[in-house]
C-alpha cells in the first residue's frame, strides 16, 4: 500500500487524541509529549484533539489548564455525541494524513515514537496497523499492593522482545493494543465504513458501560482484508493509570466488558467464520472451575478478587457470544451478572 501525499512536497502524519471530561494534569502531559515528538525528516504533522461531548466543552477549559493550541498544527474538534467511535470518525473526516497515530488521553509517547512509526510504514508496506511494543504503566497515585504486583499487564504493560507482524483470526501476542496505535488511512477508513454501514456494532465506551472493541475491529478488519498487524519495541509510551481505575469492582466490570467486546469484534470481522461464533468453551461450570483455580493460585484473600475477575472474563465472553448469535441470555447468566455488578 503506497503512502499518498497531501501535497507534492511533504506527507502528513495525523496525530489524534479523543477525550471526554479528561483529567487536566494527565491531558497536559499527553499534549506536552505530543508537542515534543520528533517529526521525521521530510514529513509534517497535525494534531487533532477531539472533545467527545465533554461538559463543559474542552475548548472552554484548555486555555485555563495550560493545554491551549501549540500552533497551527493543533486543532480542537468537538463531537456533540459521546462515544469513542463517533470521535474517531470525526477525526478521520478532518484528518489530512495517510498515516494516523491514535494517542489516548492517558498515553505519553517517547519523543522518537513517530520516527519508528514512519520507518515501520516504509519497511513493511504489508502492515496496515501497528503499535507500541514497549508500554510502561505509571500509576499516578497510591494503589493497593496487589494492583502494583499483579495488574500491570492488565493495564497493557508489555515489553515485546522484537518487531513482530502477522495475521491471526484470534487475538495474538503480537497484536497492538489501542494505546498509541498507528494505522494507514485505508485501514481506519475501512473500519469507519463498516461502522456506518451497521456491520460493526461496537462504538467504544459510552457512559458508564465499559464495553469497547473498536480497536479490536480495526485490527481484525485489517487481518480480514489480507493485511498484517504487529508491534515495534522501539515504539515506547507510558500509560497513565489513576487510582480511581484500580478498584476491584471497576476492574471486574472492565474485564467483563472487554471480554464481551472481543467476542463481538471477532465475529463481526469474520462473519463467514463459524468458529468466531462458537461458545463451546463457555459454560457456567467452566467459569466456576476457572474461578476456583484463580482463587487457589492467589491465596484465600487476594484470590477472591482474582476469582471474580475470572468469572467476569468468562461471563463476558459468554454474553458476547450470545449477542453475536442473536440468542437471549439465560436467567442464570443475567442473575450472575447482576449479582457480581458487572453491567
Amino acid at each position: 500500500m503506497r503512502l499518498q501525499y497531501v501535497d507534492d512536497a511533504m506527507p502528513t502524519l495525523t496525530l489524534v487524541t479523543c477525550t471526554r471530561n479528561p483529567d487536566p494534569a494527565a491531558l497536559r502531559r499527553v499534549v506536552t509529549a505530543v508537542a515534543g515528538l520528533t517529526v521525521p525528516e521530510g514529513w509534517t504533522r497535525e494534531y487533532l484533539l477531539v472533545d467527545s461531548a465533554s461538559a463543559p466543552p474542552l475548548s472552554d477549559r484548555v486555555g485555563a489548564a495550560g493545554i491551549g493550541p501549540a500552533g497551527e498544527w493543533m486543532r480542537v474538534l468537538r463531537a456533540e455525541k459521546p462515544g469513542l467511535s463517533v470521535a474517531r470518525r470525526l477525526a478521520l473526516r478532518e484528518a489530512k494524513g495517510e498515516l494516523l497515530a491514535w494517542f489516548d488521553d492517558d498515553n505519553v509517547p517517547d519523543a522518537d515514537y513517530l520516527v519508528h512509526a514512519v520507518a515501520t510504514a516504509a519497511a513493511h508496506p504489508e502492515v496496515s496497523v501497528w503499535g507500541a511494543g514497549t508500554i510502561t504503566v505509571e500509576f499516578t497515585g497510591c494503589v493497593a499492593g496487589w494492583v502494583e504486583r499483579e495488574m500491570r499487564p492488565f493495564f497493557q504493560e508489555r515489553a515485546h522482545p522484537h518487531d513482530e507482524f502477522g495475521a491471526s483470526t484470534t487475538w495474538a501476542p503480537f497484536f497492538p493494543v489501542g494505546s498509541g496505535i498507528v494505522t494507514r488511512r485505508a485501514a481506519i477508513v475501512r473500519w469507519a465504513e463498516a461502522v456506518e454501514a451497521g456491520r460493526y456494532s461496537l462504538t467504544g465506551r459510552t457512559g458508564a458501560r465499559l464495553t469497547a472493541g473498536d480497536d479490536a475491529q480495526v485490527i481484525f478488519g485489517a487481518v480480514a482484508a489480507g493485511e498484517r498487524v504487529g508491534v515495534v519495541p522501539a515504539m515506547r509510551l507510558t500509560h497513565l493509570i489513576p487510582p480511581s481505575r484500580t478498584g476491584a469492582h471497576y476492574l471486574a466490570r472492565l474485564e467483563f466488558g472487554l471480554s464481551a467486546s472481543l467476542r463481538i469484534a471477532r465475529a463481526e470481522c469474520f462473519p463467514g467464520d463459524a468458529a468466531a461464533r462458537e461458545g463451546a468453551d463457555l459454560s457456567f461450570l467452566d467459569a466456576v472451575r476457572a474461578a476456583l483455580v484463580a482463587w487457589r493460585a492467589h491465596g484465600p484473600f487476594t484470590g477472591l478478587r482474582f476469582a471474580r475477575f475470572e468469572l467476569a472474563r468468562r461471563l463476558g465472553a459468554l454474553a458476547g457470544t450470545l449477542q453475536t448469535t442473536n440468542r437471549p441470555e439465560p436467567f442464570w447468566l443475567r442473575a450472575a451478572i447482576r449479582w457480581l455488578g458487572l453491567r
